[in-house]
């Protein structure tokens, strides 16, 4: 699944070619995937390229936006001839020709340009909403990892409330939004701290650590343009490159970067898990 620092690459790139071109016509192909009326959109000048948590935001006239959520498998991929920039679940589509199989919505743009959503799996979805139902979409989610809200007191006080698994707290969008598996995995393993072991056990100090971790590992997420696990790693425009350097994600038996003992994979609240059990406590 796209994490926090794959969907904000995809929208620093879509602000970069979206913004001042006006919506066309929109050909919804697969009806689970759009919510809302399309007639609305078309001939509304895209303004802004956003984003909340996961999900991105694009902001048309006054009062009236597009949320889309990329979900498990899908993508917004812009393309100007041979051209083509976006991302989110790599897969064939980031090279083949466009529309695929996969493709269940096309904005068709002022300029002869487009914009695709694809989806594999058909979990991701995109909403017509007004700013006031933006702003309640918005509102049922916690601040970002990355927002100053999130402090070391609010995160410490949360914990208290909790005994299950750290893990599961720290990905859970009522506590905390953007910090998916892999991330989870990487900033416990950077705080040594056990994914498995009960929130309310940690002390101030280690919560500090830990919310410093987040922030580290999603800021270097950031600057790597995401995470790509799959062979279209290098195509220009699309692949991050976080995954060169991820701490333990998907790196089972591999040396723990703390200590040098092999690394264990778990199942953990139905997610693989990764960590060191020599320096993780």
């Amino acid at each position: 699944m796209p994490e926090l620092p794959e969907v904000e690459t995809v929208v620093r790139q879509l602000q970069q070619v979206l913004v001042g071109k006006t919506i066309t016509s929109v050909e919804v192909r697969k009806p689970k995937s759009w919510v809302g009326d399309s007639n609305q959109v078309v001939g509304q000048k895209i303004q802004q390229v956003s984003r909340r948590a996961k999900m991105i935001h694009i902001s048309l006239k006054p009062d009236l936006n597009l949320l889309i959520h990329l979900k498990m498998s899908g993508q917004l991929i812009y393309l100007d001839g041979k051209k083509r920039v976006g991302g989110g679940h790599p897969s064939a589509d980031w090279v083949n020709s466009l529309p695929s199989k996969h493709t269940r919505v096309i904005f068709n743009l002022s300029d002869g340009t487009n914009l695709f959503f694809n989806d594999q799996r058909i979990f991701g979805w995109i909403v017509v909403a007004t700013d006031e139902e933006a702003q309640k979409t918005f509102d049922s989610i916690a601040p970002d990892i990355i927002d100053p809200k999130i402090t070391s007191e609010y995160l410490f006080a949360q914990t208290q409330k909790r005994r299950v698994p750290i893990k599961q707290v720290i990905m859970d969008n009522q506590v905390l939004a953007g910090v998916g598996n892999i991330y989870a995995c990487d900033a416990l393993n950077l705080a040594r701290i056990l994914p498995t072991r009960s929130a309310k056990s940690l002390s101030k100090i280690e919560v500090t650590c830990l919310l410093d971790s987040m922030r580290e590992v999603i800021g270097l997420g950031i600057k790597s343009g995401g995470a790509t696990i799959d062979k279209y790693v290098q195509v220009t425009g699309l692949g991050g490159k976080y995954q060169d350097i991820m701490r333990v994600y998907g790196k089972k038996d591999e040396p723990c970067p703390n200590c040098g003992k092999p690394i264990q994979k778990i199942k953990l609240g139905g997610r693989g898990t990764y960590f060191c059990p020599n320096c993780q406590i």
